[in-house]
């Protein structure tokens, strides 16, 4: 009998000591899951890039990172049972700004990997602490016992180090090489390959578009012979472009479109550059392979250094209150009067108003009728209405068509650059537009256009529509 009484209490004990160790264990895994979540989360800058970062508990390990409103990025880095979870926050101004102009001596993207070393030793670190730190105050809250906290500081370090160790021990050094993508970011690797192509040549990604664009152009193949076309080798046929801002993946875009389309000119209407810095005319450079003439107007964002720079190239023609005969067509232009990184210009809508009246002016002396006028903002398109049949304009990043007085047509492009930067302040990517405009080489009217329209950052697609011109009742 007795020993039954000593087997029964030695179980009881036993459930008792089992029973307070899993309560002990609770307690100090909730304690550092509070820790982590109230205090893991740090900010970093990386290179251009500053972002947010958290370790986690996790079953497989990995990083996530997300790119909003793009999407995410899951690489495969480690195996568990920590994760990191970081979020791009927001681009460096000053330095990408210093990339694109051209200013930057490399030194904050040749320390990109250091950065990234750097980053992950300190948000372990950062975790270790604050996940000890809340599961010691969670049981000295729960048990009042010192001895315990300490036993229970010692161990989950020990076991924060072992799963640092177990992260480090299967470390993935392919990973970056091998991501999955959710979101928009999905179409990432149709437009631009793996990720081994995009760090060994970057240009890749314009080449791709360019290739994307060769092909769709080989489908609409059968709107290029529409009756208003077919057996009409004198058509002449430009191509409008508009607010690039700097974007080095619009030229291969243009060069593919120029080739398949056997365009004649290229009509620019402004904003090529983001501050009209000297350094940014270095990324111009690619006018000169295109092999057509480029008609060129200053934008808002271009100064009159832009503008000289690009006069200064081979086969351009920078007009500016002035008429050009180009390629059968006569064109007339002003710039924008604003330039918008200089605040001590006028940048009031009645100066562009004043502009277009400035052109029409030019226009009615003229002996010879102007085929196509070019502003860059559409307010300075209605002073010219009657006076020319069509006005090709930019500045909105976003396409309309409108008719004005006196029978003529206004066409804003919308962003050939995808806005540039400007891309990453929208929730919705910045298509990236071109347009063919048909001209009969005859009457030099538009008989047709065809409106290109690439998916901007993160977005592989391709649309090419046709739109015939209906002038019969000009």
């Amino acid at each position: 009998m007795r020993q039954l009484v000593l087997s029964a209490l030695r179980a009881e004990l036993t459930w008792r000591h089992l029973a307070q160790t899993a309560a002990f264990v609770a307690v100090a895994a909730l304690g550092a899951w509070i820790g982590l979540a109230l205090g893991a989360e740090r900010e970093d800058q990386v290179g251009p890039l500053i972002i947010s970062s958290q370790v986690t508990f996790s079953l497989t390990g990995d990083t996530v990172v997300d790119v909003p409103p793009l999407g995410s990025i899951e690489l495969d880095t480690h195996d568990g049972p920590l994760a990191l979870h970081a979020q791009v926050e927001s681009l460096d101004s000053d330095v990408t700004e210093d990339a694109l102009a051209g200013t930057s001596d490399g030194a904050s993207f040749d320390q990109v990997p250091d950065d990234v070393r750097d980053l992950l030793l300190l948000a372990y670190l950062q975790a270790l602490v604050v996940a000890v730190a809340g599961a010691t105050l969670a049981v000295l809250a729960v048990w009042r016992r010192p001895r315990w906290a300490a036993i229970t500081a010692g161990s989950v370090a020990c076991l924060l180090v072992l799963g640092a160790a177990a992260g480090a021990a299967t470390w993935n050094k392919r990973a970056l090489a091998q991501p999955h993508y959710t979101g928009l970011l999905v179409f990432v690797p149709q437009v631009v390959g793996d990720a081994d192509m995009i760090v060994n040549n970057f240009e890749e990604y314009g080449q791709q578009l360019g290739g994307l664009v060769e092909n769709v152009a080989q489908l609409a193949t059968a709107a290029r012979s529409l009756p208003t076309l077919e057996g009409n080798p004198d058509t002449i046929r430009a191509l409008h472009v508009s607010d690039i801002h700097l974007n080095p993946n619009v030229w291969p875009i243009m060069r593919s479109i120029i080739e398949q389309y056997d365009i004649d000119v290229v009509v620019d209407t402004g904003d090529i550059a983001d501050h009209g810095t000297g350094v940014e005319n270095s990324l111009l450079q690619p006018i000169e392979s295109l092999g057509v003439p480029y008609v060129y107007i200053r934008g808002n964002h271009d100064s009159s250094g832009t503008a000289a720079a690009i006069g200064a190239m081979d086969n351009t023609v920078v007009i500016d209150d002035a008429i050009v005969d180009v390629s059968g067509l006569v064109i007339a232009g002003g710039g924008d009067p604003r330039f918008t990184p200089d605040k001590s210009t006028d940048s009031t809508d009645d100066a562009v108003i004043a502009s277009g009246e400035a052109l029409a002016r030019v226009i009615e002396a003229s002996d010879d009728p102007v085929d196509v006028a070019l502003v860059h903002d559409p307010l300075a398109a209605d002073p010219l209405a009657g006076r020319v049949p069509l006005v090709l304009a930019g500045h909105r990043h976003e396409r309309e068509e409108r008719e004005l007085d006196g029978g003529t047509r206004l066409l804003v492009q919308g962003s050939t650059g995808g806005a540039g930067l400007r891309a990453l302040e929208s929730e919705d990517p910045t298509p990236l537009t071109f347009t063919v405009l048909y001209f009969d080489r005859v009457t030099q009217q538009l008989a047709a256009r065809d409106e290109f329209t690439l998916g901007g950052l993160g977005v592989a697609s391709a649309e090419v529509e046709r739109i015939l011109e209906d002038r019969s009742t000009s």
